[in-house]
């Protein structure tokens, strides 16, 4: 009887604390729960490669039905064009966004990799190389359903994260990623110098936009 007693104040006072953050989040900050728009950098420099321009993007879906268009930004550089979309409510699974955004049901063979900065995903299609990934808001880069929800069981379901979500300044589950696709001519390279060259682009590009995550 005594310890359920000693348990039952402590959690009414949590209770009641817990019930005063939201009332006063949703009396002096009632529009917290709202994204706020991600304004793309007109120009991205990296050491590797001359900047040369930006331009918004749409790319089309294969099955519009079924997936709307997105829009993203493409930044062309000396060698290597880097397009990134901005995607605010999504699984992470890179095949996915693939299948239906730039290859439909292609027959294309893939390489998975990992790398210091996360997961990528390299591939080929009429003499283009491409290396693909979903940098996430916390946590490595990833590529399939299971990499992305392993981050965010790992760097979502944090309790130093428990305030802001009572407060509602971040949501429980951030399901949001930059889907990076960096890509190149092959040329008369081969391909295994053109993934090299892939590869050492995006762990700068990586480190350029990282830090720079849209804030919610």
């Amino acid at each position: 009887m005594t310890s359920s007693y000693s348990l039952y104040f402590p959690l009414l006072r949590l209770t009641f604390f817990c019930t005063l953050l939201v009332l006063g989040r949703a009396i002096f900050y009632p529009n917290l729960n709202q994204s706020t728009p991600f304004t793309f950098p007109d120009r991205v420099p990296l050491e590797r490669s001359q900047f040369i321009e930006r331009n918004a993007i749409v790319t089309k879906s294969f099955q519009p039905k079924y997936w709307s268009d997105l829009n993203g930004y493409q930044y062309q550089y000396l060698g290597f064009n880097v397009q990134v979309h901005y995607l605010q409510a999504t699984d992470g699974d890179v095949p996915t966004y693939l299948k239906n955004y730039l290859l439909n049901d292609q027959n294309i063979k893939v390489i998975d990799k990992k790398g210091s900065t996360g997961f990528y995903r390299l591939f080929e299609r009429d003499r283009i190389a491409y290396l693909t990934t979903c940098i996430n808001s916390r946590g490595s880069s990833t590529i399939n359903r299971e990499q992305f929800f392993a981050n965010r069981n790992n760097y979502d379901l944090r309790i130093d994260r428990l305030l802001p979500i009572v407060l509602g300044t971040e949501d429980p589950r951030d399901a949001r990623c930059l889907w990076v696709t960096v890509s190149t001519s092959i040329e008369q390279r081969s391909i295994e110098v053109v993934h090299q060259q892939l590869e050492a682009a995006w762990q700068e590009i990586y480190a350029w936009w990282m830090p720079r995550f849209p804030k919610l």
